[in-house]
């Protein structure tokens, strides 16, 4: 174990290399950048010169975090949501199942975060008149399938 850290050495390594992994892919496609970022936020895409720009913020530690950021993030733009007119609560959400998706067909428990964070921007597009159906799911699940094929032909 990391001294104050409280989980095993090999998650943390395990983590580093499936970031590693997935940063290499994401640059294929994308501007890829970590940053400190003062909002409260973890990561965030947005537009670039090029495309679209992917930023993550890595605190030293963090592996885990920053994988689970870095998936969503690359769901963000993998899936488009800078360029289709949906509600957030709908993008976010597709990003985040996704993101659960791969992390546990690569043995990570995002469970806790990806359920609380989910119900919140689902409650939210509920609100606002959306729902998420099966036309979300079938485009989080090639998302995620096409993550997972990627990572596993690199890692």
């Amino acid at each position: 174990m990391i001294p104050g850290n409280g989980k095993p050495v090999e998650e943390d390594v395990k983590a580093t290399a499936h970031y590693s992994t997935l940063k290499r892919i994401a640059k294929e496609h994308y501007t890829v950048e970590e940053a400190t970022i003062d909002n409260g936020a973890r990561g965030y895409t947005a537009h670039s010169g090029e495309g679209q720009k992917i930023v993550v913020m890595k605190i030293p530690g963090e592996d885990v975090n920053v994988l689970h950021t870095l998936i969503h993030e690359m769901s963000h733009a993998r899936l488009e949501h800078l360029y289709r007119n949906i509600p957030r609560g709908i993008a976010e959400s597709e990003a985040e199942l996704s993101t659960y998706i791969v992390g546990a067909h690569f043995g990570f428990d995002f469970k806790e975060d990806s359920s609380a964070y989910m119900k919140g921007w689902l409650d939210h597009a509920k609100a606002g008149g959306s729902e998420f159906g099966k036309e979300n799911i079938d485009r989080v699940m090639n998302n995620a399938r096409w993550l997972i094929n990627e990572i596993s032909a690199k890692i």
